[in-house]
């Protein structure tokens, strides 16, 4: 029964916390403070570095991707716009894997979520950007619930023994990389257990890098839900994130041998080779696709169509 509520709970925080987010937003945001977002992400390349920068403060390419979804929702931003913060997103959580010590409290976000939604009801003054704010605590809320509804099914010492069995399969290896993920509740921290297995020699670097690539996978779970529930330009942007990481790891498996053999040129010890294919998966998928971010663009466009560009 606890399981079925926690999912229950987390999936209507996600979908609601993303309704009274884009209601927030839409109040908050004057001419002004749109004008310099949009200045901001005007270009692919400046929305990749104003990503990347943003989940590097925010420790959490996760929290930038959802409130990507919810400022695109809210028409703050066009789909293309909030494409460019998602590259750059998935290049600024490598900061996260140097610096797990700094990843915020989570007991922090339920009072959070209480305290905005106070002010929202007792300062009209405050009430927009109070409502964006629990909107989002909310949202993040709801992934820790799914979150803890999942590791109530496996926890996380069984998947380690499926990866350190996994050896060189890769169904293996990525299925235990999404389950850390939904663990975790972080690519980046999941990625932090896979280091310290690495260097523990509890598992090999090709075990590690399918895992990394099953890190880049679980991801997307917050973007698949609240995508659903989102409209057209935000279905894109979070459709947008999954095909990067897919596609990603459909291009990398065939060389996951060279890659590891790339990860061994730029570190020594096992530890930060696992960091180093963590970096080097997330900069060459972003990265790659950025020269294309037109044609990319498109076919995201393709494959959710629909009469309203939001492009």
């Amino acid at each position: 029964m606890y399981f079925f509520l926690s999912v229950a709970g987390g999936l209507g925080l996600l979908v609601g916390g993303l309704l009274v987010m884009r209601a927030g937003l839409r109040r908050v945001f004057s001419p002004a403070l749109a004008g310099l977002l949009g200045r901001l992400t005007m270009t692919p390349w400046r929305g990749l570095l104003a990503g990347a920068a943003g989940a590097a403060l925010m420790q959490s390419s996760t929290a930038l991707t959802l409130m990507t979804v919810g400022l695109v929702s809210a028409e703050c931003l066009s789909f293309r716009q909030g494409l460019g913060l998602v590259l750059g997103a998935n290049i600024g959580t490598c900061s996260t894997v140097g610096l797990l010590a700094l990843d915020p409290p989570r007991q922090a976000l339920v009072p959070l979520l209480a305290a905005s939604v106070l002010a929202a009801v007792l300062s009209r003054r405050l009430r927009s950007g109070a409502l964006a704010l629990s909107g989002m605590a909310a949202m993040l809320t709801g992934v820790q619930l799914l979150s803890g509804a999942l590791a109530g099914l496996s926890e996380a010492d069984t998947v380690v023994r499926w990866l350190a069995a996994a050896g060189c399969n890769p169904v293996a290896g990525i299925g235990g990389g999404v389950l850390l993920t939904f663990l975790f509740q972080s690519s980046s921290a999941a990625t932090g257990l896979l280091m310290a297995l690495a260097g523990e020699g509890t598992i090999g670097l090709t075990a590690a890098a399918y895992g990394v690539y099953g890190n880049n996978i679980g991801s997307c779970l917050s973007s698949l839900i609240v995508g659903a529930a989102a409209p057209l330009a935000a279905k894109r942007v979070a459709m947008a994130h999954i095909l990067l990481n897919l596609a990603g790891v459909l291009v990398f498996l065939p060389f996951t041998a060279l890659f590891v053999q790339a990860a061994s040129l730029v570190a020594d010890d096992f530890s930060a080779r696992v960091a180093a294919m963590h970096t080097l998966f997330n900069l060459v998928s972003s990265l790659a696709v950025l020269p294309f971010a037109g044609a990319f663009a498109s076919l995201v466009a393709l494959l959710v169509p629909g009469r309203n560009g939001g492009a």
